[in-house]
């Protein structure tokens, strides 16, 4: 039987906001654990994804495994250079293709319509590859692992996770973070930071559909949070499920 559990702690703001299955009855369990983590762009979840991996979560960046395909992946790469046009390929001293310019593919992807939708459907596919090939390198006693996506839900990836965490962080904070990191002072570029904030769902849509809320701002520590979850929450889902 299935119920729904609202939980808050206020020492922790780690928030529980969705239908909690009990182990034995939840459908296409997975056989390891998966933890999807997301949030929106400045949002800090880098960092909490860090902390995780520093008390031992195995940590798989998907963002960072599209970058590879790019790389690796020569029918991806010449899709996106056929799409895109030949001003975002880096080439190599005999003229042959050998990576993507992201930065020069994100401000054309990002103002040019149906361009993220394109490299989702081109990528993402690849990158659940590399997740699963990833995860059969892992010992089988792993407790759990963290799978890190900026577009956890854009992308579809959430169906594959057991639980999903969700970072979240005021619009404005997110913004100051992003001018600071990527040089947003300049016009052009804070068009892009705009537009790729824009191309993700809304933070209210995240915290709706996540299971649980990392809050990171002025206002609350992010450590006793993930220590809670990673302790008290997620490790006794996985216990009770074994």
């Amino acid at each position: 039987m299935s119920h729904i559990v609202f939980f808050y702690d206020c020492s922790a703001k780690v928030v529980r906001i969705s239908f909690l299955y009990s182990m034995s009855e939840k459908e296409n369990i997975n056989e390891l654990f998966i933890v999807g983590l997301t949030g929106g762009m400045g949002s800090g979840k880098s960092t909490v994804a860090r902390v995780f991996q520093a008390l031992g979560v195995p940590r798989f960046d998907a963002d960072k495994a599209g970058h590879r395909i790019y790389a690796e992946n020569e029918l991806v790469r010449e899709s996106v250079i056929e799409r895109f046009g030949d001003g975002v390929a880096v080439r190599n001293e005999e003229g042959e293709a050998i990576d993507i310019d992201r930065k020069a593919l994100g401000k054309i992807a990002f103002s040019e319509k149906g361009g993220i939708e394109f490299l989702n459907r081109l990528v993402h596919p690849e990158v659940k590859r590399s997740f699963k090939v990833w995860t059969k390198t892992l010992p089988k006693s792993t407790p759990y692992v963290l799978q890190e996506a900026a577009i956890l839900f854009e992308s579809g990836a959430y169906k594959d996770c057991d639980v999903v965490i969700t970072v979240s962080t005021n619009e404005k904070q997110r913004l100051e973070r992003l001018i600071k990191r990527d040089n947003g002072t300049d016009p052009s570029a804070l068009a892009v930071i705009k537009a790729k904030i824009k191309a993700q769902i809304s933070e209210e849509e995240r915290l709706k559909r996540a299971d649980y809320v990392i809050y990171n701002d002025d206002k609350d520590e992010v450590l006793p949070q993930i220590e809670k979850l990673h302790y008290l929450h997620i490790l006794n889902h996985v216990h009770v499920r074994k």
